[in-house]
């Protein structure tokens, strides 16, 4: 008898527990169902939405499932930052979310026009955001929808009406120009899967820095190249070069919008009245001080006793300096980067770029806002011998507004410096300038000579040009056909119209 009730009892236990595990089976199953119809709720409203933030005057309204506990309208759920230096400011845009979660913890959510799903670990991408990269002509359109309110759905009709627009148009053009997107989302991993799809096929890498603990993500599009024929001796942009004197010589081809003038020798083609301006370089420079002012460089004050810059490295100079002691750039463990935030003198001491050990194409790049004075210095390449292929190696990049004045006595440059014109002409302090003029424009490069056989072998692409006595501008051959440079590393794509709109749409329940 006690082992009848006992056989009944386990029966009844064993029973229960397939009827408990019947029920969880039923509502995992709901669940599943219901998160299922939800999404599909979701991707049919990012249409909608799509269509509402297209057109002013027109409103949608849809049957939307938003499962048992509803979904929520969040106005701030991330942010997304635009910066570049072709923009006035950077553009900040919070981005909001209509989100629904199930009892599983799965998260379904619409965000800045992109659906994401959220199971556990894993977040995908279910119907992509208006985020295109055109490869073809190296558009970057990005059309983000911010919801207005927030407010609660639940199941019914809701409505959607568009309640503002606005567009960037002052920034459409930004060749020659990178632009920052940065994202910060709970949803990061899907914009950064989304990003990785769009510029596949690019040539170069979007995403610089990929999500993390405070789910950021940043994407770099535009490159900057640095245009120009390196098959020439001088260009001589916004106005013309004299040369002062017989024996003030040019070895090479030589490039003006103006007219040359002087008894000096040109040993190359000569083209005046050139109608094809070279851009200038500015918006470069200022990003690269932005850059350093933000960390990426070390600090220093090359006039203070510094002597030696190492391969691999990145330095800020945020006064500018006047050398004390010779300084040696070492190229063997890779590139060295020099930010000047102000006048370079090489007045007292010389420059030298040590390439040994160095591999091909390995430079010493100077990118500076100021001026730039030479006075019986070298600023060289080994030890200046002027062979071919050392100009490589020593690359000065400056702003439009760049003056260079190179004193009498014995002073030698072996490089690449470009500084190419802007319109206008900036009167520049604290550097001993040019008492000559060229075609009536004070000229951006003057080089007074005399005293010895001073010389620059490589090439200058900088503004009006004059060139007195006893001083030899000679083109380094292996230059022609090539290609600074100015970004090391992997580049991102290229950019050439940028396409920014914020559509504000209101969500409703009717």
């Amino acid at each position: 008898m006690i082992g009848l009730v006992l056989l009944i009892g386990l029966v009844a236990t064993v029973s229960v527990g397939i009827l408990l595990i019947a029920g969880d089976t039923m509502n995992g199953a709901e669940q599943r169902s219901e998160n299922e119809r939800v999404e599909q709720s979701f991707v049919e409203m990012s249409q909608q939405m799509a269509t509402v933030s297209s057109n002013t005057d027109i409103s949608r309204t849809m049957e939307f499932d938003a499962g048992k506990r509803g979904a929520l309208v969040k106005t701030d759920t991330g942010t997304i930052n635009i910066s570049g230096p072709d923009l006035n400011e950077t553009i900040s845009i919070p981005i909001g979310a209509v989100e629904y979660e199930g009892d599983d913890g799965t998260r379904i959510s619409y965000q800045a026009g992109g659906v994401f799903r959220e199971t556990g670990n894993e977040t995908r991408v279910v119907s992509a955001p208006p985020v295109y990269y055109d490869n073809k002509d190296n558009t970057f359109s990005f059309p983000i929808t911010e919801v207005n309110d927030d407010t609660q759905l639940g199941s019914g009709d809701v409505r959607m009406s568009h309640a503002d627009t606005t567009a960037y148009t002052n920034v459409t053009y930004v060749e020659q120009s990178t632009v920052t997107v940065e994202i910060t989302s709970e949803y990061c991993v899907g914009w950064e899967a989304y990003f990785d799809g769009q510029t596949a096929n690019a040539e170069g890498q979007a995403i610089t820095e990929r999500c993390g603990n405070d789910n950021t993500m940043i994407v770099e599009l535009g490159r900057t190249e640095v245009e120009g024929d390196f098959s020439q001796a001088v260009y001589a942009g916004g106005g013309g070069i004299e040369l002062g004197h017989h024996n003030a010589e040019i070895d090479g081809n030589v490039t003006t919008d103006g007219e040359i003038h002087g008894s000096g020798d040109i040993t190359g083609t000569e083209i005046e009245e050139h109608q094809q301006s070279i851009p200038s370089f500015d918006s470069v420079i200022q990003s690269k001080i932005d850059d350093a002012e933000r960390g990426e460089g070390e600090p220093i004050d090359l006039g203070e006793n510094k002597t030696t810059l190492e391969g691999g490295k990145t330095y800020y100079d945020p006064d500018g300096f006047d050398l004390q002691n010779d300084v040696t750039a070492n190229l063997d463990d890779g590139n060295v980067t020099l930010i000047v935030d102000g006048d370079m003198k090489f007045t007292d001491n010389d420059l030298t770029v040590d390439p040994t050990g160095a591999e091909d194409n390995t430079s010493f790049q100077v990118f500076t806002t100021g001026d730039m004075a030479m006075d019986n210095q070298e600023v060289c390449v080994g030890s200046c011998d002027y062979n071919s292929g050392d100009a490589k190696s020593l690359q000065i990049y400056g702003t439009s507004s760049m003056l260079v004045h190179v004193g009498t006595g014995n002073s030698k440059f072996e490089g690449i410096l470009y500084a190419p014109r802007d319109e206008g002409y900036a009167e520049s302090e604290g550097i001993d300038h040019c008492s000559h003029d060229v075609n009536g424009t004070e000229p951006d490069v003057c080089i007074a000579g005399g005293g010895g056989a001073a010389q620059i072998f490589g090439t200058i692409m900088a503004g009006p040009m004059y060139v007195d006595n006893n001083f030899e501008i000679e083109h380094d051959t292996s230059l022609t056909g090539f290609e600074p440079d100015v970004r090391h590393g992997v580049l991102p794509p290229r950019l050439t119209y940028l396409s920014i709109a914020v559509h504000e749409i209101d969500v409703e329940n009717n």
